[in-house]
């Protein structure tokens, strides 16, 4: 992962103060609303990984995952002076999450596509030695993400966060700041999708066999 935004760590009296004090994120949020670069850079830290995490299950494993990273922590310091501490910090954060992540697909065509070779899924395999059986699961993997692909985004994001992460549609609702009914529709709406495409490969991957 790159460096947080901002780079500027201030005088570095600040790290002592956060190691001894071990602030909650809603004390470094407020103080890094104060300016307090150091207190940025702690919630960064905390954070990041779970932000970077959960934008690769929202766009796919894209190469510009850091980037949209950096782009939800760089939207995040604009938006600190609106935060007042009414919901935690997590759930401000992720909501900017979401939000870059729909604006990411918006731009993308929906069409299938195919992951580049280089592109690190070892996290995501289930362990064995087999390579016959690696090179299976990764192709499984492939499969899914371009279906994925062809979602509309608004669909995707609540196929996602219902289907994959396990939220209940409240939280799904909360996070895409539209209706529980609505964010249930949206995710039928992918499922049935994801359906028809699973069936049209079946087909022709049975015509392809004869």
């Amino acid at each position: 992962m790159g460096e947080p935004i901002p780079p500027d760590a201030g005088d570095g009296q600040g790290v002592s103060r956060l190691q001894l004090a071990a602030p909650t994120d809603e004390a470094l949020a407020q103080a890094a609303r104060g300016g307090d670069q150091t207190a940025f850079r702690e919630l960064y830290r905390r954070h990041a990984q779970r932000v970077y995490a959960r934008l690769s299950r929202l766009v796919g494993l894209s190469a510009d995952r850091e980037d949209l990273t950096q782009l939800v922590f760089w939207k995040f310091h604009e938006a600190l002076p609106r935060f007042r501490g009414d919901a935690p910090v997590g759930a401000f954060l992720h909501g900017i999450v979401i939000r870059v992540a729909y604006e990411a697909l918006r731009r993308r065509k929906r069409t299938p596509t195919q992951l580049a070779r280089d592109v690190d899924l070892e996290p995501l395999l289930v362990d064995c030695v087999e390579p016959e059986w690696r090179a299976q699961q990764r192709e499984t993997l492939e499969r899914l993400f371009g279906i994925l692909d062809c979602l509309k985004p608004k669909h995707r994001i609540a196929f996602v966060l219902h289907a994959v992460e396990g939220l209940p549609l409240t939280e799904v609702a909360r996070l895409t700041q539209t209706g529980p009914r609505t964010a249930g529709q949206r995710v039928a709406a992918a499922r049935k999708h994801i359906q028809r495409l699973i069936g049209r490969q079946a087909v022709t991957q049975a015509g392809g066999a004869q």
